[in-house]
């Protein structure tokens, strides 16, 4: 069974998430809350811990996970290839649900660019879940709670305990928000292209961007 951590999610105790930290340092799995759903977050690096945790995810190993980083300076260290689009996005809408996909850097896992050799990023609103990201100093995965094909969960109540038991730390902040999960926006390719509404809605990106470059919904 995880440790379980019971934290305030509006101001987070410094000293429990130190815990989550050195899990995450020493290659654990680690539950945490988001401003939508439960995640589970590795070291991005940390191949081993990456597999252990598609494994139990049941993920297809050609699916690629998602990152939360800590800062937008990691937008140059973890992609080649940066247009201008992306700070602008970032700067309109991080910390945020908008999941930027861009190209990725060579020496990224295979388990974070994919066969694309993309990578998708993006700051969290979440109060626990920032804090947690600017401790650690570096990127996580941002991979929902459960097995692969399952819905989603809002609350620790609701992940199954065979999940809880098979990873290493659970950050309990309460119920989170819910809703729908981060808008996913691949920015790899021109024109532009959302590759899933969520949160952020495809009318609230292209305002932010010249039409020319922006494939997504009206």
């Amino acid at each position: 069974m995880a440790t379980i951590l019971s934290i305030n999610p509006d101001e987070p105790d410094i000293s429990l998430l130190q815990q989550a930290v050195q899990c995450l340092r020493d290659g654990g799995i680690v539950l945490y809350p988001t401003e939508t759903f439960y995640g589970l977050g590795v070291h991005y690096a940390h191949e081993s811990a990456l597999r252990r945790l598609f494994r139990i995810k049941e993920r297809d190993a050609a699916k690629p996970v998602l990152l939360l980083i800590p800062d937008s300076s990691w937008i140059h260290k973890l992609s080649f290839a940066v247009p201008e689009a992306a700070l602008t996005l970032a700067s309109h809408f991080w910390p945020g649900p908008l999941t930027l996909v861009l190209r990725a850097s060579p020496q990224l896992p295979a388990f974070i660019s994919g066969d694309d050799k993309t990578v998708g990023m993006r700051i969290s609103s979440n109060p626990v879940a920032h804090r947690l990201l600017t401790l650690f100093g570096d990127c996580i995965t941002s991979t929902s709670a459960n097995r692969a094909g399952e819905r989603s969960s809002s609350s620790i109540q609701h992940i199954p305990r065979q999940l809880l038991n098979a990873i290493d730390l659970v950050i309990d902040a309460g119920e989170t928000p819910g809703g729908s999960p981060s808008t996913v926006l691949d920015i790899s390719v021109t024109p532009f292209n959302i590759v899933r509404e969520g949160a952020v809605p495809g009318a609230a990106i292209r305002e932010c961007l010249a039409p020319s470059v922006f494939n997504g919904r009206r």
